[in-house]
Parts: C-alpha cells; structure tokens; sequence
C-alpha cells in the first residue's frame, strides 16, 4: 500500500507546487497574470471596478491562492480573481495608470 501512495503524493505536490507559481506582471498598459499552466494579459484601460473580499470561485477565472481576494472586473461583464502579496501597491499602480478604475474593499459594494 506505501508503494501505490507514493506516486499519487509526488503528483499532489507536483501539482500544488506548479499551481502556487502565480505572478502578475504591469507593463505599460497590460496586466499579465501567470501560472505554469495558464497565462491571461488584460488591457489595464479595459478594468472598471476591484473589490476586495471573500469570494466563492468557479474554475477556470481564479488566478488565487488565498481565501479573501481581489475580483478585477474587465471589459463588459469579465472578471478574474488575483491575490497579490502588495494588495495596496498593486491596485495603487492600476489606478495610477487608469485613474478611473473603483476600488472597494468590502463585498457587495
């Protein structure tokens, strides 16, 4: 049985390892979120509203790796979850680019 566990732990913690390595990267007017698996560029003149909170999240649009999170709302009706260590810093710079990008931080506002 120790031997059948092993392969399933190395591939767990593979797994986690290669999901954590999330980093947001604002270059002139992009936002470029990566992950080892996936990557997402968004225009920073396209975000409308961040709001901070606690976010039940859908596969596929969580770029996360915290409970309480940022939902970036883009374009019409996108959105995505980040979790940045400088949550200040990071929304302070996407509003000095776009100025007119609102913050809230708390949910439902």
């Amino acid at each position: 049985m120790l031997w059948g566990a092993t392969p399933l732990l190395i591939v767990v913690f593979l797994a986690r390892y290669l999901w954590i390595k999330t980093t947001y990267t604002i270059e002139s007017n992009k936002l470029r979120i990566s992950t080892p698996l996936k990557s997402l560029d968004i225009s920073i003149g396209n975000i409308k509203k961040i709001r901070r909170g606690k976010f039940w999240v859908e596969s596929g649009r969580n770029y996360s790796e915290t409970y309480i999170k940022l939902r970036i709302i883009y374009d019409r009706n996108s959105y995505i979850y980040v979790s940045p260590e400088d949550e200040e810093l990071f929304v302070d710079t996407l509003q000095a680019i776009n100025p007119n990008i609102e913050y809230s931080s708390e949910r439902g506002l």
